[in-house]
């Protein structure tokens, strides 16, 4: 079998989709990511996946990489829409044995927004996550989110540069090669649309956000001890929040380690997936 790209309908425009099929019955997995390059691009921290005998989803929201859709429309419905789009693509075509990998950062919160809205899937891992109302996470206190929010609601679809915080410590150098390399391929990269930015921070503060109900089903949560965006502590607090079945895997590594070490983290997945199905 080889790595297929599909097109998925959703409405009056389609999902891309980078499809790996084992059989027709095998478990489906869902990836998802962060939304500044096409899940090609990404593909190393998944593709583990396909030497363990399940099929794989993994697709660009709309608006963004190489779906159809426009960026100035992209928000929470628009993820939850897309979610729903693959979810039916799956069930249609093989079967409702569906699990959910969100992957590479702010892939891992829209997924948590997902699964937080839905009862559709069997169980959840995620990389990166939203403790609701803790802000610690993204650098900025409360107050400024919530009002960044209503800011950004105004505003027509603009882009800001917007580079990842520095790092010094464990795996620097590696660490902060991976992002050199995606700024020579892509020189734009950093140059985040205001509506995804909003989508993401509403996911911490909005009153709506369903991120609060918190999730339901079987949850996995990667704990990375060297992260540039997260303190191990933000992770604790976001674990320790949940009520469902739950498991906190250690890694002690950088952020992008995901991508570095993706048949790690790969087969916790699919171990943990194995187990709630």
């Amino acid at each position: 079998m080889n790595w297929e790209h599909i097109k998925i309908p959703n409405g009056v425009t389609s999902i891309f989709c980078n499809v790996y099929i084992t059989n027709k019955n095998a478990m489906n997995i869902i990836v998802t990511h962060t939304p500044i390059v096409s899940t090609l691009e990404m593909q190393q921290a998944y593709e583990p996946l396909i030497e363990l005998g399940v099929n794989v989803f993994a697709f660009d929201f709309s608006g963004t990489g190489k779906s159809g859709g426009k960026e100035k429309d992209f928000s929470r419905d628009s993820i939850v829409k897309d979610m729903d789009a693959v979810v039916d693509y799956i069930e249609t075509n093989y079967s409702s044995n569906i699990h959910v990998f969100g992957n590479t950062g702010i892939g891992g919160m829209f997924a948590q927004y997902y699964v937080s809205s839905s009862n559709r899937i069997k169980s959840f891992a995620q990389f990166a996550c939203v403790d609701y109302k803790n802000t610690a996470g993204i650098g900025y206190p409360y107050a400024v989110v919530k009002a960044l929010c209503s800011g950004l609601g105004l505003l027509p679809n603009l882009h800001f540069t917007m580079k990842p915080p520095k790092y010094r410590g464990y795996n620097e150098d590696k660490d902060n090669n991976f992002y050199k390399v995606l700024e020579q391929r892509y020189p734009d990269i950093w140059k985040t649309s205001s509506k995804i930015l909003q989508a993401m921070l509403e996911c911490f503060v909005a009153s709506d956000s369903t991120i609060k109900n918190g999730v339901n089903v079987p949850t996995l949560v990667f704990k990375t001890m060297h992260d540039r965006y997260f303190k191990p502590e933000y992770f604790d607090a976001y674990y320790n929040s949940l009520t469902c079945k739950k498991k906190l895997v250690q890694i002690d590594d950088t952020h992008n380690s995901y991508y570095f070490d993706s048949i790690t983290f790969c087969t916790t997945v699919y171990q943990w997936f194995k187990e709630n199905q």
